[in-house]
């Protein structure tokens, strides 16, 4: 269904044009597709003849006093038939790729960091992560076979040495032998429509057109293989431990002390637990959720937005602070989860739930660190307590 959006894109040089022009290849999912480009302050002095081709093509725009418009052709003979169309139709729309690509990084539930280049041929979108500290990249593309990407583009997405997808309008869109160059290193070229669907009214954005599970189940598995997503324990616990006889104390952002039932703590860094983000070496999202749950005092949001969590309206330091994991929240929460589980050998969820809330069932403090005796000492939630 998503087809005629994608030829459409990669029909449109520079991806402006006015609106009659876009309509007329996207009237059957306008409504879905209108968000994503917006109107600007410029109009179309032309407009797009079904038969281009006379020296005066294409139809000039005229405006006449009211505020009617109509685009004429101006050929000998008049080739093509004069349009009454209005202000709205020359208005000059361009795709807003920043929406564009949130809508499908959600979609294909990928965790994104930095901001999107404006104007960058080949983008990355984001990251798929199937484990804590286990992901691979997903790059996109909006090119057309007019100039279609070649291996000089891709010559940098393997530089992680991590399979990878790449998101191309059509087959067409890349140089015939790419396909095979990204192949040779654990790459794959897919097509957006074969990925992305729209999803039912009155929903708006994307949806996949299959369980993400089977879309990158190739990547997966060779993650899989490589042997680092199931890793041994980082303690040696009885068989019958439990998450509440174990104390995780905050000494330092990226040091953990983890003691069972009052013995000497085990220390324990990122890497330890599979959780140091493999591109910049610190501590990932996992771990840094992680701190946040130690700082609110071993609780989580239920969800987002936050309105209150325990029955309280946490502050506005601490709605600000939990926003840089709005997005993807509960993906990220439950690959801390499932880190935790592997990680300490301990098959029950380390989390239980609360009404507002997830609580630790282990005892968390982050008393160690500045920001934790801050938090600690001033009131965390907004309401009397």
């Amino acid at each position: 269904m998503t087809s005629a959006f994608w030829r459409t894109i990669e029909r449109v040089p520079g991806h402006a044009t006015d609106t009659h022009d876009w309509k007329t290849d996207l009237t059957d999912c306008w409504a879905l597709v209108e968000h994503y480009l917006p109107a600007t302050s410029k109009y179309a002095e032309r407009i797009e003849c079904p038969w281009p081709g006379g020296e005066h093509c294409p139809r000039h725009v005229v405006r006449h006093a009211g505020g009617t418009v109509r685009a004429i052709c101006s050929d000998p003979g008049r080739l093509c038939e004069t349009l009454d169309i209005n202000r709205d139709d020359i208005r000059i729309r361009e795709l807003d790729r920043r929406r564009l690509f949130a809508d499908i990084a959600e979609a294909l539930g990928l965790v994104t960091s930095a901001g999107l280049p404006r104007k960058a041929v080949l983008l990355h979108i984001g990251d798929y992560a199937i484990a804590a500290g286990r992901s691979f990249p997903v790059f996109g593309a909006l090119t057309s076979p007019r100039a279609p990407l070649g291996r000089a583009d891709v010559l940098d997405l393997d530089r992680r040495k991590l399979p990878f997808v790449l998101l191309v309008t059509s087959l067409g869109a890349i140089d015939p032998d790419v396909s095979a160059f990204i192949a040779a290193r654990q790459g794959r070229v897919l097509t957006w429509a074969e990925c992305l669907d729209f999803p039912l009214a009155p929903r708006k954005g994307f949806v996949v057109t299959m369980p993400l599970v089977d879309l990158f189940a190739r990547e997966i598995a060779a993650l899989t293989d490589a042997g680092g997503v199931v890793q041994a324990p980082v303690m040696t616990l009885p068989a019958n431990a439990r998450w509440a006889d174990l104390r995780f104390a905050f000494r330092d952002e990226a040091v953990l002390n983890v003691s069972y039932l009052g013995q000497p703590p085990v220390r324990i860094e990122p890497d330890q637990i599979g959780m140091r983000d493999e591109r910049n070496g610190k501590p990932n999202r996992q771990w840094r959720l992680l701190l946040v749950c130690a700082a609110l005092g071993g609780v989580l949001p239920r969800s987002f937005p936050v309105s209150t969590i325990k029955g309280h309206r946490p502050t506005s330091d601490i709605v600000r602070i939990l926003g840089q994991f709005q997005r993807g929240y509960e993906k990220q929460r439950q690959l801390l989860a499932a880190a935790l589980r592997g990680r300490f050998g301990i098959d029950e969820d380390p989390f239980s739930d609360a009404d507002d809330c997830f609580e630790a069932r282990f005892l968390v403090d982050a008393s160690s660190l500045k920001q934790g005796r801050s938090d600690q000492r001033e009131r965390k939630f907004a309401d009397g307590d």
